[in-house]
């Protein structure tokens, strides 16, 4: 099985093991060969563009998008302890620096993608020398199969670094980088690269890597597809179980309860204009109540609202709600490559005027993927961006009711895939107005 085979299969079952690359038997060991995210190519014709030689990344989901690893200590509220270097030369590995505790007890349970080489920080022994590689394990007792495979992944990192200032520089110095534009993502990046390397350009590379991640692999777009089916299911649900839980507070409980069920992690939910897990309020019948809910699998995120109705609402909302509903209807269609951010909302807005109606939705565009909203704010020129749809995004379209009356509230949103010569939905769109 060829790599292209093996991610379009490990897509489709969003299953995250697979044969090993290696030449020993690893047959109880998860592998993690095919989760980064990151298209090399892509990547390095943007970095090309904008003219960066390499990005040292530390913030939690570009690691894990260029080296398909969620750095451990980050899980624990570590800072600064781990990056991915990726170098513009797509023949150069991306480098993964990481403590080798971290490494140990974690990233080597798995394998690294291809492409992906580990960097070890064991600490100084002396001054110009790395403490060796330290496990502990009691002495006559035979090790396990665990075990084993950790100290064997430990030992092939080989050699390791006394700081993580000399794995960047290494790094850096082999790539030949040590006086052009490398890019950083926080402020431990400028930071590292600073220390490590004083005569490179460091240069703000937050939104370049947003750049990159914006344009997703049949992978990806399998993984946000299940995502989403998750995040949709828990939502009716939750929605249809609204009048007997009745309250905000036990609305989202109910939510997080039903996205874990099926494999999602929760991320929020928004119910009647409110996101703040500290408010609650009942529900009242003959209301109309928005949801918004996101959770992610595998780092990528579903995004769905829809329009609640608690028993039968005033005409007014029923109305506005459909409103809503005719114009994403109308609107999703001119969805297509070459459109910007500022073209949806003006069309979203000429389409209420055409229909007559005053009401007030923002037709608000944003891109989801590794975070609910993920596009850059700038161009690779720098200047302030007004984007454009390429195939590859996903893509959502904000269309809340910019009001909070006494009739209630209303929300519609679905994600859709950009295509070449327009879009799809990555998800089923029916159900606009749910009946509690």
């Amino acid at each position: 099985m060829d790599r292209r085979t093996f991610m379009a299969a490990s897509a489709l079952s969003v299953t995250l093991s697979a044969t090993s690359s290696h030449a020993r038997e690893r047959s109880s060991v998860p592998v993690n060969a095919e989760i980064t995210g990151i298209d090399r190519s892509h990547a390095s014709f943007l970095m090309k563009e904008a003219g960066f030689d390499a990005l040292v990344l530390e913030k939690a989901n570009n690691v894990y998008y260029a080296t398909g690893i969620l750095p451990a200590m980050t899980r624990l509220g570590f800072d600064g302890d781990s990056f991915a270097i990726i170098p513009r030369d797509q023949a150069a590995p991306i480098k993964f620096i990481t403590p080798q505790f971290a490494y140990y007890f974690s990233s080597a349970d798995v394998d690294m993608p291809p492409g992906v080489q580990p960097m070890l920080v064991t600490g100084p022994q002396g001054d110009n020398a790395a403490n060796p590689f330290f496990f502990a394990h009691p002495a006559g007792e035979p090790l396990t199969a665990k075990e084993q495979n950790r100290q064997n992944e430990t030992k092939a990192a080989a050699p390791y670094f006394q700081s993580t200032q000399h794995a960047v520089k290494s790094a850096l110095e082999a790539l030949k980088l040590t006086s052009d534009n490398v890019g950083y993502d926080t402020i431990y990046a400028r930071n590292i690269i600073e220390q490590a390397v004083p005569k490179a350009t460091g240069r703000d590379a937050v939104d370049i890597i947003k750049h990159i991640r914006l344009i997703k692999t049949p992978r990806e777009i399998a993984l946000m597809k299940a995502a989403s089916q998750a995040n949709i299911a828990a939502a009716l649900n939750t929605a249809s179980s609204m009048r007997s839980l009745g309250s905000l507070r036990n609305i989202r409980n109910h939510f997080n309860a039903e996205v874990s069920r099926r494999g999602n992690i929760p991320g929020f939910l928004v119910i009647n204009g409110s996101i703040d897990e500290a408010y609650d309020e009942d529900i009242v019948e003959g209301t109309t109540v928005l949801i918004d809910g996101v959770s992610s699998r595998a780092g990528y995120h579903g995004d769905y609202g829809r329009t609640v109705f608690v028993g039968e609402p005033s005409q007014a909302m029923i109305n506005k709600v459909k409103t809503i509903g005719l114009a994403w209807d109308e609107l999703r269609p001119r969805l297509k490559p070459g459109m910007r951010f500022s073209e949806i909302r003006e069309n979203g807005q000429a389409i209420l005027r055409k229909m007559g109606s005053d009401i007030h939705v923002p037709f608000n565009p944003h891109t989801v993927g590794l975070a609910h909203t993920e596009q850059p704010i700038h161009g690779l020129d720098g200047l302030p961006l007004d984007l454009q749809l390429q195939p590859g995004m996903i893509l959502s379209v904000d269309c809340p009711l910019m009001e909070n009356g006494s009739g209630g509230t209303a929300h519609l949103e679905d994600l859709v895939l950009i295509t070449e010569d327009g879009n799809e939905p990555i998800h089923d769109v029916g159900n606009q107005i749910i009946i509690a």
